[in-house]
């Protein structure tokens, strides 16, 4: 079963029809101007789903370790949901995501954001000491879908995300490689840098014989989506 309708949900479309999982993909699509009102619909449409039999999977976020973001009202948020799905959920997987990347319209994604202003030529802000931690939502459902229904993996919160984030001043430069046009930037003294343990992700995503991704891994992956004809593509 799946709950929701943007990027992860159509993503994990193949459990729709499974009673052994409930996918819950139906979160804040705006992180940056989410309202009370946002995280109240939220938590009440979670709650709805506590008689529910199936494991319970919940996309947490990786920018729960980001010490920049501590203190903002979505970390805040998310940190009391992934607190109520271990309370009220007994059997549940709590998958702590990156910016995932991906085909979606949602113009509040970062890199969506980015392309977005970069090619109308909108002046925005870029935080130079801030890095982003970034995954193609293709390996998120492939690394992640075999264990979804993995009983070793019930009451597991689990880290996805690769070794090394994109400084945003460097992601920006390879957005406008891909886009063609220069941005109009204005780099500001701000944002953090940050680790997250992802040694289970790790064991997972090698688990299926692959190779694990190079640091740069990120570049191509926004070449995949920003690139050519895929640059003003949702």
């Amino acid at each position: 079963m799946v709950i929701g309708s943007g990027l992860l949900a159509r993503a994990f479309a193949s459990f729709k029809d499974d009673d052994r999982v409930l996918v819950f993909a139906s979160g804040v699509s705006n992180s940056s101007s989410a309202t009370e009102a946002n995280y109240a619909r939220e938590r009440a449409l979670l709650m709805e789903q506590r008689d529910t039999h199936a494991r319970l999977v919940y996309f947490s976020t990786c920018s729960l370790f980001d010490p920049a973001l501590k203190d903002s009202e979505y970390i805040g948020h998310k940190r009391r949901m992934e607190d109520l799905v271990r309370e009220y959920f007994e059997d549940h997987l709590i998958l702590r995501l990156p910016n995932v990347v991906g085909r979606t319209p949602n113009p509040h994604t970062l890199c969506n954001f980015f392309r977005d202003r970069i090619l109308s030529g909108e002046p925005f802000n870029v935080q130079t000491n801030a890095c982003r931690y970034l995954i193609d939502v293709e390996e998120v459902r492939s690394a992640c879908s075999p264990i979804l229904s993995d009983g070793s993996y019930g009451g597991s919160t689990i880290n996805v995300c690769f070794d090394m984030p994109a400084p945003l001043p460097e992601l920006v430069r390879v957005m406008e490689h891909l886009l063609g046009k220069m941005a109009t930037a204005r780099p500001v003294d701000a944002g953090s840098c940050y680790e997250v343990d992802n040694s289970d992700f790790k064991r997972i995503w090698t688990s299926t014989g692959a190779s694990w991704p190079d640091p740069g891994h990120w570049a191509s992956t926004l070449a995949r989506y920003y690139g050519g004809s895929s640059a003003t593509t949702g």
